[in-house]
């Protein structure tokens, strides 16, 4: 596993998308920490897991967004992918998403394979673990 990029910022607005990016509108976060991680295979398959934590002024706020990041085709946090690196053409399908509410914090993942040979099973266990 490889952390190929970080990103510390407090504009949700400038790095989110969809129904998302309206929220974000409407109540600004406070803060925002996202990482790409990379993991491989012995085959030398690739998995992107993109990770978000997001502070929100309430708790009540937190948990309208991450009501709103679980609802299917909302939008989310533009994954760093996106933004750097040699991955900007994936899409991710968020088949293998998860997402915790800690309080004021939401956190969220989704994997998405690069390559065959990573499996809808391992896709959910590497999400799970990566918000945990």
């Amino acid at each position: 596993m490889t952390a190929r990029a970080t990103d510390d910022a407090s504009d949700c607005v400038a790095h989110s998308y969809g129904q998302v990016q309206d929220f974000f509108r409407r109540h600004p976060c406070s803060a925002l920490v996202r990482a790409q991680l990379e993991l491989q295979d012995r085959r030398g398959d690739v998995v992107l897991v993109p990770i978000a934590w997001v502070e929100m002024p309430t708790a009540d706020e937190a948990g309208a967004l991450k009501t709103l990041l679980d609802g299917s085709g909302t939008g989310n946090i533009t994954e760093l992918s996106r933004e750097q690196g040699r991955y900007r053409s994936v899409r991710y399908a968020g088949s293998a998403y998860a997402s915790r509410l800690d309080g004021r914090i939401v956190v969220n993942a989704q994997a998405e394979p690069v390559a065959r040979g990573w499996t809808g099973l391992a896709l959910s266990t590497v999400v799970s673990n990566a918000i945990n």
